[in-house]
């Protein structure tokens, strides 16, 4: 697996710019945390990396032939459908689907038993991430990018989110996410890309993963909001 590389990337919409010559090297195995505030650029680098849109200018080199789970923030599954169902046909989608396969990826995203044959409709917001999750997860992807997948969880759901990422990452995922909690990203991410306006302003190596780099960073970010303000 190599890495992905993009290089000056640049994307305007209607005249105004969301991405403007962002480069960034991704590591395999490794995990990157994009952190900004809202229409900083974070989701159309995503959507680029991803060829969901296309990019002004710039290249990325390293996704042919990768495969890549995606997470976004509204996954919009099926409200009727249930867990199992649900996982179930990513597996068969993706040709990886075995007699037993579907409950252990449904373990393996923590998701308690009892709530397998639910419709989602009647499952938390925090079940329906680890059922998205799974979903994104059943071909075996080399590379999860993810746009904000706490959004919404409380305290515990987090925790138990960011667990299980760091748990696929020991297996050698490579991780993309992007969220606005500095404290989970300091606790998952090997580096933090921090992101104005367009631009990659700084690259934060993580290698404590404290409280003392989570305040850092949110340092970081305020001193920037505060600029941008006066």
């Amino acid at each position: 697996m190599s890495s992905i590389l993009c290089h000056d990337l640049s994307k305007s919409y209607k005249g105004t710019a969301s991405l403007q010559s962002a480069s960034l090297t991704l590591t395999p195995g490794t995990v990157t945390g994009l952190l900004g505030a809202n229409g900083a650029g974070k989701s159309t680098l995503i959507k680029c990396i991803l060829n969901l849109i296309q990019p002004d200018s710039g290249s990325i080199k390293g996704t042919d032939g990768a495969t890549i789970g995606y997470l976004p923030e509204l996954a919009n599954l099926p409200a009727s459908a249930t867990a199992w169902k649900t996982t179930e046909l990513a597996l068969r989608l993706s040709n990886n689907h075995a007699d037993d396969t579907t409950s252990e990826l449904l373990d393996l995203v923590h998701l308690d038993a009892k709530h397998w044959h639910k419709p989602l409709r009647h499952c938390s917001k925090g079940m329906r991430q680890r059922v998205a999750l799974a979903y994104a997860i059943a071909g075996k992807p080399q590379w999860l990018i993810l746009d904000e997948p706490m959004s919404g969880l409380d305290a515990m759901g987090r925790k138990q989110f960011l667990d299980i990422l760091l748990d696929l990452n020991q297996q050698g995922i490579g991780i993309l996410v992007c969220s606005h909690i500095v404290p989970d990203l300091v606790r998952l991410c090997d580096r933090v890309l921090l992101i104005h306006q367009g631009r990659i302003i700084d690259d934060v190596n993580i290698t404590l993963h404290s409280m003392d780099e989570a305040e850092a960073l949110e340092s970081n970010l305020m001193q920037v909001a505060k600029y941008d303000h006066e």
